[in-house]
């Protein structure tokens, strides 16, 4: 369920997820609206507190993300254009074609496919393809953390425009897809995070103690991740 309300000149949305159990997330928008990720019968009261009591730093993250998108605008898939993967640049090419399908040559993504209108259609799904190889490999890395196996229940991932992973209180782990389109160094950072999560539900002390445990470069990591916001936003 959507919902919007007001703070001064903010635009806030306001989005239930029946996944999440006690925290709020804050997705900030490049056209300045802000979205908030909630869980489930939270008093509109309570947002609108929260955004007041923290209005000064949500400027400076929307001006920020503001700032970002100008430099790296959000891209739209479509033939000619150069789409990320794993933080790199490929060029898509249109080949014509009725056996659909795509491959990647070089700095080149070769698309067949009877028409132009069928690209953005099959890069998605190659890209969905990519990244379901890359959190398999990510997680089989991980297999060594002592609290895996009893904790992990399953994990799936899909496009998402506020979070880049997220963490159930049952140990189900979901990935954005559109993790695919950074670098891998930083695939691996969201992915420990989460894990991290499966032993301790918060962000407090004793879970970032378990980050720099086994990821010592975890914040620099993060800021570096925060630079790609903006493909959140494309295609």
């Amino acid at each position: 369920m959507n919902r919007e309300f007001r703070v001064e000149e903010l635009v806030v949305e306001w989005r239930e997820n029946r996944r999440r159990k006690q925290t709020v997330g804050f997705l900030f928008q490049p056209n300045g609206r802000l979205i908030l990720d909630t869980p489930p019968r939270v008093d509109r009261s309570v947002l609108k507190d929260m955004v007041k009591e923290n209005l000064r730093w949500i400027r400076l993250r929307l001006n920020k993300v503001r700032e970002e998108a100008k430099v790296n605008p959000p891209l739209r898939i479509a033939n000619g254009a150069r789409i990320p993967y794993l933080g790199e640049r490929l060029q898509v090419q249109w080949i014509e074609s009725d056996n659909r399908s795509v491959l990647r040559n070089g700095k080149v993504l070769e698309v067949y496919a009877p028409s132009t209108r069928h690209v953005r259609a099959a890069v998605v799904d190659w890209y969905k393809a990519r990244a379901s190889r890359l959190f398999c490999r990510q997680i089989d890395a991980f297999q060594h953390l002592p609290w895996l196996a009893a904790r992990l229940r399953s994990w799936r991932h899909q496009f998402m425009t506020s979070q880049w992973g997220s963490c159930s209180v049952d140990g189900d782990l979901s990935f954005n897809t559109h993790l695919v389109k950074v670098p891998e160094h930083l695939v691996e950072y969201v992915v420990l995070h989460e894990m991290c999560h499966l032993k301790v539900h918060n962000h407090g002390p004793r879970f970032y103690s378990l980050m720099r445990e086994y990821m010592p470069d975890w914040e620099a990591r993060r800021r570096e991740l925060n630079g790609y916001l903006p493909v959140l936003f494309g295609d």
